[in-house]
């Protein structure tokens, strides 16, 4: 991983941001936690205006640290990217060589910028990126293993540059909250909570609609394991308020086109689901078929 390089870039804090930042911080119960929402805020307002200046888009107003609620309970510095998702502003304050990630950042991150913060608070230091992909939920990211800000911007052009319908599903690139248009939040196609979608908070999901013979949808969840294991949990539902055709089957298929598992309805008309492993790399095909109707899609793990 490359260390940091160009050096950081320094951005002065503007009157209206100290404004917003010390209005938020008035609201904290604790003089600790409104310097920590003062400092997170501005962190976010620092990426923004960065981003601005490079007309790219973003939504600041979306992110958890510009709810009331959410950053009075949590320690959050997120800043909404459309097609992006969410990128962490980490403050940083002078003598510290790591930057240290809360519970509640460690998901739902398309990757972390550190911002150094000085003692003056007359400007900040863009110090560098680290991809979500490289944390896999770590708690402590140490400034010398940050990017440049280059890679940030590469990453940013990645995520909004859809892969090639032919190419494979990259589903590791899930994690960097990179993922093809067809495959959307599971909350957009089916209303939760509902038993059959009981996932583990670390689990990264996505679902797609299909248009068989009946109207079917297909979620799948990506968990990191031990190393560059990663497992996998499908689930083929119907259409809410309806039943899943007894002609439906849901077949798994190794790259070299061998049957993994082949499941069919036969009964279970609430849904179908089938869970398995694979190292990062691995490739597979999915196949759902209903009567004489059918999709397929390969994947790399």
């Amino acid at each position: 991983m490359k260390n940091l390089a160009p050096p950081p870039l320094t951005i002065p804090i503007a009157q209206t941001a100290r404004n917003v930042a010390q209005q938020f911080a008035a609201e904290q119960a604790t003089p600790e936690k409104g310097m920590r929402v003062y400092l997170n805020t501005l962190a976010v307002w620092t990426v923004h205006r960065y981003l601005t200046w490079l007309q790219i888009e973003t939504d600041v107003t979306q992110g958890d640290s510009w709810n009331p609620r959410l950053r009075a309970l949590f320690d959050v510095a997120d800043l909404t990217i459309p097609k992006v998702g969410k990128v962490e502003c980490r403050p940083v304050l002078t003598g510290e060589e790591a930057v240290l990630l809360p519970p509640e950042v460690r998901q739902n991150r398309s990757g972390y910028l550190a911002v150094r913060f000085w003692e003056t608070l007359g400007e900040v230091e863009l110090l560098g990126f680290y991809p979500a992909i490289a944390c896999l939920g770590s708690a402590r990211i140490p400034l010398g293993e940050f990017q440049s800000l280059d890679a940030f911007l590469e990453h940013l052009d990645a995520a909004t540059t859809p892969a090639p319908s032919s190419e494979p599903i990259q589903l590791h690139r899930w994690l960097q909250n990179i993922y093809n248009r067809s495959w959307q939040a599971v909350e957009d196609l089916i209303v939760l909570p509902t038993p059959a979608l009981a996932f583990r908070r670390s689990v990264v999901r996505r679902a797609k609609r299909l248009e068989l013979e009946s109207s079917l949808v297909l979620v799948m969840a990506l968990q990191p394991e031990e190393g560059n294991t990663f497992g996998i949990h499908l689930q083929l539902l119907p259409q809410e308020g309806k039943r899943l055709s007894a002609s439906a089957q849901l077949i798994v298929l190794t790259a070299e086109g061998e049957v993994l598992r082949e499941i069919s309805a036969q009964g279970r008309e609430t849904g179908l689901q089938y869970q398995f492993g694979g190292q990062k790399g691995e490739e597979f095909t999915l196949k759902v078929m209903t009567g004489t109707a059918s999709y397929s899609e390969t994947f790399t793990i």
